[in-house]
């Protein structure tokens, strides 16, 4: 069987072997509370992300058979200099109670948008995931690698890209995914480009998959862990509003979309639309709900919607 087809079985078997949930490849991504219970009861999704909330995965788990649940313990630091094969021997026993822990949960993060705009960073990152992965797996534990941030790692340096291939080797081996964050503003499509089907922040993972990861049969299954609309992507597309997508609404209305929480919904729905039509694509969580400190990004509002949409699917 070639490797896109493993793939994509891979990602049926993991997504609907035991129940059919929501035939959306979106989510949320939660420190978990009262509406991040209702979309996962009412909508269903496919997979879900937990920052730092653990204490439910097992419960989520007997609630809803088959999801996929995504975890990140939020590190104070992340050091990338030394060996990087101590370095993440010490980030494993930091980790590694929480982790032994939480058995329901189905793949763990390491670092969070590491820096890799260099090949000397990228190499040294890529023996730290290796050595990461590789320490998981003895455990009997799984890892979502990378979780690069939005518009990185360069996608024109075949070099830098080239330099992580042995931990995508390394978590197709121990049966482990990639993580990214695709963000944009001040529409979900900004950066994209209809005529190649793909983007410079959403869409973005296409370029990785087309040009590196299928023509060398390491199309590992992908979560998107971060997604929605951020400010901080102005400079490649050029608005001036800070923040989440509340922050965008007066924008939104000011082109004609008077209901915010329906015309992100809408921004929301296109990026799914993009997901369904790769079958290595397990989803995505967007950022963010029941995490404190992040208003404007908050999905709350959204919930009544986004549960509409799930149940739809």
């Amino acid at each position: 069987m070639a490797g896109a087809a493993r793939v994509a079985l891979l990602v049926l078997l993991l997504v609907y072997g035991v129940c059919a949930l929501s035939g959306s490849k979106l989510s949320i991504h939660t420190g978990m509370g009262d509406n991040s219970w209702a979309v996962l009861q009412q909508g269903q999704p496919r997979l879900v992300k937990l920052l730092d909330n653990f204490s439910q995965a097992a419960d989520i788990k007997q609630q809803l058979p088959g999801i996929i649940i995504v975890g990140r313990i939020y590190l104070e630091d992340q050091p990338n200099t030394g060996d990087p094969k101590q370095t993440a021997q010490q980030w494993w026993d930091g980790v590694s109670s929480t982790i032994a822990q939480y058995p329901a949960v189905d793949y763990w993060e390491g670092y969070n948008e590491p820096a890799v705009g260099s090949l000397d960073d990228m190499e040294w990152y890529a023996a730290f995931e290796v050595a990461r992965v590789q320490i998981l797996a003895h455990n009997g534990f799984n890892a979502s690698i990378a979780n690069f941030a939005t518009g990185t790692p360069d996608v024109t340096n075949a070099q830098i890209i080239e330099a992580f291939y042995p931990a995508i080797d390394a978590a197709i081996q121990t049966g482990g995914i990639l993580g990214l964050h695709e963000y944009s503003a001040p529409y979900m499509n900004s950066s994209f480009d209809f005529t190649t089907g793909q983007g410079w922040l959403t869409g973005r993972y296409r370029m990785l998959y087309s040009q590196y990861l299928l023509p060398t049969n390491r199309a590992l299954p992908l979560v998107v862990s971060e997604n929605g609309i951020d400010g901080g992507t102005c400079g490649v597309t050029g608005c001036s509003t800070e923040g989440g997508w509340q922050n965008f609404c007066a924008q939104w209305a000011g082109s004609g979309s008077s209901d915010c929480n329906q015309e992100y919904m809408n921004q929301l729905a296109w990026y799914d639309s993009l997901m369904r039509a790769d079958d290595y694509v397990i989803g995505s969580t967007i950022f963010t709900i029941d995490i404190s400190g992040w208003e404007s990004f908050d999905i709350t509002p959204l919930v009544p919607d986004l549960i509409k949409y799930l149940s739809n699917q």
